[in-house]
């Protein structure tokens, strides 16, 4: 799948345009560490993003994973990755580079479910070989992940060349992730990530850690619930889930990331109720 940078009108010339751009893109992301031009390299697998005035800056490319002819770049059907990206953005405490893959089903999310949707794993496996390969600093991967042997292998291989791994651990209020397989094969590159609010407590609808010890997996906690963020359209939105809390953490290993909780790391924190609680998104922080 190649990088989708522009859409003008007509196939010829917009494919010219893009095999251009994608280039250039791929030329910035050699810049060696500690030049000027450097910034670190995010890439979000998810359900795409839109070059809002606030993240038109730090967008450098987008590839379609989960289609065999690309959509249009930067015009994703759902808000969550432009959502995610956003919060991204505003962690992180220096200027970054988004590389964003495309992994949402193109026909769409199932009734009652949240994007992005993907029943397949290989469009999410494929996505992260790709990153590894662009050799980016850290992969956020705010979906949610069973523990498919493909996306497994795809972790292990990106851990051990040195690239941070951020997976949301997910949204079903369970006392263990259902993606352990995929962090343990990450570890100690690979990170959980759980949902606290604004004042540390955390989310009920977040999945735990556990009560294991020793761990061979890393579960921290970020602030996921009512986050201010932007949707697609660049109206301003607020957003809850383990997924938003995901890039939070992504900013963190940037370096001196901005702090959106009191505390991340409050593993032995009691949860007040279990159960399924859905992400929030739009302008309303009260869910859909």
């Amino acid at each position: 799948m190649q990088a989708g940078l522009l859409s003008p009108d007509g196939p010829w010339l917009g494919g010219c345009v893009n095999r251009i751009l994608g280039f250039l893109a791929l030329l910035l992301l050699s810049v060696q560490p500690g030049h000027a031009l450097a910034r670190p390299v995010v890439a979000i697998i998810d359900s795409g993003i839109a070059r809002t005035d606030e993240l038109r800056a730090s967008l450098i490319a987008e590839y379609d994973l989960a289609s065999l002819n690309p959509r249009p770049a930067f015009q994703p059907r759902y808000d969550h990755g432009t959502m995610v990206a956003t919060i991204l953005t505003r962690a992180a405490a220096r200027p970054i580079r988004i590389i964003s893959f495309r992994i949402d089903d193109p026909a769409g999310c199932p009734p009652r479910f949240n994007p992005p949707c993907q029943p397949d794993a290989a469009p999410v496996a494929r996505a992260i070989r790709k990153a590894t390969i662009l050799k980016v600093d850290v992969i956020n991967l705010s979906l949610a992940l069973a523990d498919s042997p493909s996306i497994v292998a795809a972790v292990r291989e990106a851990a051990h060349k040195g690239i941070r791994v951020v997976i949301a651990a997910g949204n079903e209020g369970k006392d263990t992730p259902g993606n352990l397989d995929i962090a343990r094969a990450g570890y100690p590159n690979a990170v959980l990530v759980g949902a606290v609010d604004a004042d540390g407590r955390p989310w009920s609808g977040t999945n735990r850690p556990g009560t294991d010890s020793p761990r061979d997996f890393v579960y921290v906690w970020q602030r996921g619930v009512r986050v201010p963020t932007r949707l697609a359209d660049g109206s301003a939105a607020f957003g809850t889930g383990t997924s938003f809390a995901a890039p939070v953490e992504s900013a963190r290993l940037l370096g001196h990331g901005r702090r959106l909780a009191p505390d991340s790391r409050l593993a032995d924190a009691p949860v007040a109720a279990k159960g399924r609680s859905p992400e929030t998104q739009g302008a309303a922080a009260t869910g859909r």
